[in-house]
């Protein structure tokens, strides 16, 4: 760390959520105000909604004060959870590290408890417990720890499951693991599943999706891609499969993952093209042809029909990287992690926009 480290660095990412900061960042600066000990990493995520001149007309106090260090990297094309989160820790200077979504509340003196609590306890880190809800991702952990298992793994590219790894790979490492219960604690704003996922890769290059029901407890899943590839998945509800089966069909699935929707063995990828106003699937050297405005076309001996709410499309989106990533954890256990390296990246700090920094 460098000179001058404070105790503990909250550390918030950033991609178009101006809206929820502009009710969290000062309250949460102001609930835990030690300047001495406490600093706020704020990383701009190449938002577009105006935060940089929001942080700039209502925030300059704090930059001044050495609370709030501001960075901003104008290199990312989508939300990436994994790298922006490895890029805030990296810059962080403190010897605790706590991962601060946009939409929580910390708390008054939510700063001051972690401190207390990593003085009295050695090999530890903290978390929210299961009642947490959106508060889920918020993890306090030891720099030198965060380090040692080399961040979070940046090949979790979607929503969910990038802090159970961390959890995971954590405890490997030694660490016990122990929560904050204290309800003061777990405030945080409301909000649709769009905001959850509208910035990350798989919805921003989503064409269009079409869904197939194939029992009360399997759905298959067709995404269109708009770098013309396609991509068809099977969902597993086993909280259904157990309903109607009675038992689920993969018995190395934890107890938890019997009552998830997961990703079943069956996965397929292939490209497609538009010719007219007809739709072309290429797989292998099989084709399929439908009209570009059909509401259902046949697929895989299944019918395909468009999804057209858009609520229904974010929660198919959601669900899907859900399970994709819960079957990355599931069969990467023992997988080497960021072996090339990880938070790399190029951020200018305070608006400093003639002077670079770059993360190696």
């Amino acid at each position: 760390m460098k000179k001058g480290a404070k105790k503990i660095a909250f550390c918030i990412t950033c991609m178009n959520r101006l809206q929820h900061l502009q009710q969290t960042l000062e309250k949460n600066i102001q609930d835990n105000y030690l300047p001495d000990e406490v600093e706020f990493v704020l990383l701009d995520y190449n938002s577009t909604d105006g935060l940089e001149q929001w942080i700039q007309q209502n925030m300059q106090s704090y930059i001044d004060s050495g609370i709030l260090i501001y960075y901003k990297t104008v290199e990312p094309e989508h939300y990436f959870r994994s790298h922006s989160r490895n890029v805030a820790f990296r810059l962080a200077n403190a010897s605790i590290l706590c991962n601060l979504d946009a939409d929580n509340f910390l708390g008054k003196g939510f700063a001051s408890f972690m401190i207390k609590e990593f003085n009295t306890n050695d090999n530890v880190f903290f978390s929210s417990n299961a009642t947490g809800g959106d508060i889920v991702g918020r993890v306090c952990v030891r720099k030198e720890d965060f380090m040692a298992i080399k961040g979070y793994d940046e090949d979790i590219q979607g929503y969910g499951y990038e802090d159970t790894d961390l959890f995971i790979r954590l405890e490997k490492l030694g660490l016990k693991h122990k929560q904050f219960n204290n309800p003061d604690f777990y405030h945080c704003i409301r909000h649709s599943n769009e905001y959850r996922v509208k910035d990350e890769f798989m919805a921003k290059n989503t064409e269009k999706t079409y869904i197939s029901y194939v029992n009360p407890y399997t759905s298959r899943i067709l995404l269109m891609c708009k770098d013309f590839t396609f991509a068809q998945y099977t969902l597993i509800d086993n909280r259904q499969l157990n309903l109607y089966v009675g038992f689920s069909e993969d018995e190395n699935q934890t107890l938890d993952e019997k009552k998830q929707i997961v990703l079943g063995a069956d996965s397929q990828k292939g490209r497609w093209r538009q010719e007219n106003d007809n739709i072309i699937l290429i797989q292998n050297n099989h084709t399929t042809r439908f009209k570009q405005e059909d509401l259902e076309f046949p697929f895989q001996h299944q019918t395909y029909y468009v999804v057209t709410n858009n609520d229904l499309q974010t929660e198919i989106i959601l669900l899907l990287s859900f399970a994709i990533n819960l079957n990355y954890v599931r069969q990467s256990k023992e997988k080497p992690v960021n072996s090339k390296g990880f938070g790399k990246g190029t951020v200018f700090k305070n608006f400093s926009v003639n002077k670079a920094i770059n993360l190696l």
